[in-house]
């Protein structure tokens, strides 16, 4: 792909796409601009009295759209294609994608119902696939099932009096069916996968999703969760191999620490930073459970 080093009008993009062998409608490209996938051009006045000139979208935006819709070819969905902002932003910063851009786009991902339901079911299952105790009963993995899956689909809390209390008590069922004293926990001594983490975890994606979901998370915010995922993600790169090699290979416990895999992860693993107390100074935090 030849690098457009230029700003375009709205058909300078559709002639990109069309060049490129895609096809798009104007009405397709703002439509993307609402939902963060692209970003709004920078208007441009024609001078006083004459109204305005066609609005520009830096190049960089441009080559945004035909990343896109590339993406779109394979069959992803507009949740999908909206960690690719999400990513750039994360990972490259506001020279690549600015952050109101890429606020529009995590609230793309966020939102889109049908696709949380199948990846909250995914996830669900790989969970209980990696953490389940041998002695755990059937009813007891299918009980959990529902549970996280419900709470990775809706982002809410069981209607329960006590729903932390609720989660717990459906993971243990699983992962800590004998109730020892002594907690279970699996991997590596130095990031281990425990109860208490995956908790943690969903403590926290429940509760920046209340917040995102009410317009409470500041922009200073978003940008701090950047820099301590950014640290925290360089750390688990670094111990990767360690990781992995310490359990079986078709656990997939410590996924890769490669762009691809960090690009799928960008807007899961944003969330839960976002949820957290505060910046937390523990890299192995994001290491478990997975995404």
């Amino acid at each position: 792909m030849e690098e457009i080093r230029q700003p375009g009008t709205i058909d300078d993009l559709v002639a990109d796409a069309a060049a490129a062998g895609y096809s798009v409608r104007a009405r397709s490209i703002r439509d993307w601009s609402e939902r963060g996938l692209l970003d709004y051009p920078a208007k441009r006045s024609a001078g006083q009295g004459h109204g305005s000139r066609p609005a520009l979208y830096p190049a960089r935006q441009r080559m945004l759209l035909l990343t896109l819709l590339h993406h779109r070819r394979t069959g992803q969905r507009i949740r999908s294609l909206a960690r690719i902002p999400v990513g750039l932003w994360l990972y490259w910063g506001d020279e690549y994608v600015p952050l109101s851009q890429a606020r529009r786009a995590f609230m793309t991902w966020l939102g889109d119902s049908k696709v949380n339901l199948d990846i909250a079911t995914t996830t669900a299952k790989q969970l209980i696939n990696q953490m389940s105790h041998p002695d755990a009963t059937r009813q007891a993995r299918d009980h959990l099932l529902e549970v996280l899956r419900n709470v990775g689909y809706t982002a809410r809390l069981p209607d329960v009096p006590d729903p932390y209390q609720h989660i717990d008590d459906a993971l243990r069922a699983v992962f800590e069916p004998e109730r020892r004293q002594l907690r279970r926990a699996i991997g590596h001594p130095d990031a281990p996968y425990t109860v208490d983490a995956i908790i943690g975890i969903v403590r926290a994606r429940t509760d920046a999703t209340a917040r995102l979901n009410a317009g409470e998370v500041t922009d200073a915010e978003f940008r701090q969760a950047r820099t301590t995922h950014l640290m925290h993600h360089a750390d688990y790169a670094a111990r990767q191999p360690v990781l992995a090699a310490s359990v079986d290979p078709a656990s997939n416990l410590y996924e890769k620490a490669d762009m691809e895999t960090a690009l799928n992860h960008c807007c899961s693993d944003l969330l839960t930073v976002l949820g957290l107390p505060t910046p937390s100074t523990k890299p192995s935090d994001e290491t478990h459970p997975p995404t």
